[in-house]
């Protein structure tokens, strides 16, 4: 019942948009006021299922059908963004309250939702999660964040693991196009692999052109090419919030390189860990972040706390506000890097491959 929590996001973001004035603004506020303080508040719990709960619980659809219900929300709210735009003659800090409230949920619930289906063995659930990403015109993330960050999380050559000492202003600038480049990499090795054509409906990231250039047309059809901006920026929020999400993650902490030349495994102390209880059940234990790592294709409902220490002293959104004023960031995250360093030296790297 506790996920249910998350719909709170769409339900407050369509009450800004329909009632207009100070509501515009209540989607923000709860989620970097409301969230944090509760956080802090109600504390973390580290507690996981035993045996006989995860094995239930990981086959409970329910879990499934709350994720597929954000599809048809993720829609409607643009489209209820599109009507109140185009019919309303609201001051320009409403409209800023709608774009921030619906970039908020598409970005930072909406994607987290997609993040969770693409790494699903349905091909359905998997377009779902891909079809989450088209509203927000980021669908590569699904070809980039699969074969390429779970692979090279950690490493110089994950252009998502944000190096100890780089702002998450420069971090955005550097990892956008790096991400763009390297999805459009894995999936020409993979065409080459299977001898197919480049230039052919084989390539997804062309397909994911396609279907995205027909969104945005849908989108300027629907409400006319003035609001294509104002669509614009709901996208491009929604994606910077999940790479300011991508910095939190893995922020400063780096796998060991062999001598053979191939890095140690994954392991627990490579992701940034947040139990605190309000915030993982509204991103869906997304905040479980190393066990993620160690089996991508786990539920969230049974992903399980580490033991690697590697804990944030906040939630997501509590985080995030930090990331925003490097300096206190860094004051804040550079020790717990170092002594996330430390265990790792105490844990010496085997030479068990990627």
């Amino acid at each position: 019942m506790k996920y249910l929590f998350s719909f709170l996001i769409p339900l407050t973001v369509a009450l800004g948009l329909l009632l207009g004035g100070a509501w515009s603004w209540l989607t923000v506020g709860i989620v970097f006021i409301g969230v944090p303080f509760l956080d802090r508040i109600l504390g973390r719990d580290r507690s996981n299922l035993d045996e006989d709960a995860e094995s239930r619980a990981a086959e409970s659809a329910p879990y499934s059908v709350i994720l597929y219900a954000y599809l048809p929300i993720q829609i409607g709210l643009l489209f209820l963004l599109g009507w109140t735009w185009t019919h309303s003659t609201a001051p320009f800090w409403v409209q800023a309250g709608w774009i921030l409230s619906v970039a908020l949920c598409t970005g930072g619930m909406g994607i987290t939702v997609a993040h969770e289906l693409i790494h699903r063995r349905s091909l359905a659930e998997r377009w779902i999660g891909r079809l989450l990403l088209m509203t927000v015109l980021y669908m590569h993330f699904a070809i980039e964040h699969v074969r390429g960050h779970h692979a090279k999380v950690g490493t110089v050559e994950d252009p998502a693991t944000a190096r100890k000492g780089i702002d998450v202003y420069r971090f955005i600038a550097t990892t956008i196009p790096s991400q763009l480049r390297s999805a459009w990499t894995l999936e020409v090795a993979r065409l080459r692999k299977h001898h197919w054509p480049i230039w052919s409906w084989r390539n997804e990231m062309l397909v994911f052109a396609v279907l995205q250039s027909l969104w945005l047309l849908l989108i300027g059809c629907c409400f006319g090419p003035m609001f294509l901006p104002v669509y614009l920026s709901v996208a491009a929020i929604s994606f910077l919030l999940l790479e300011m999400i991508n910095y939190v993650e893995h922020y400063g902490l780096e796998r060991t390189q062999l001598p053979n030349g191939r890095y140690e495994a994954v392991r627990d102390h490579h992701s940034w860990n947040s139990d605190h209880r309000v915030s993982r059940a509204l991103l869906f234990e997304l905040t479980r972040h190393s066990d993620h790592h160690r089996v991508a294709t786990r539920p969230y409902q049974i992903l399980r706390s580490p033991d690697a220490g590697t804990e944030l002293p906040s939630g997501y959104p509590g985080m995030i506000l930090l990331a925003l004023v490097p300096p206190v960031w860094f004051a804040i995250m550079d020790p717990r890097v170092e002594r996330a360093r430390e265990m790792r030296q105490e844990d010496s790297p085997t030479l068990e491959g990627v």
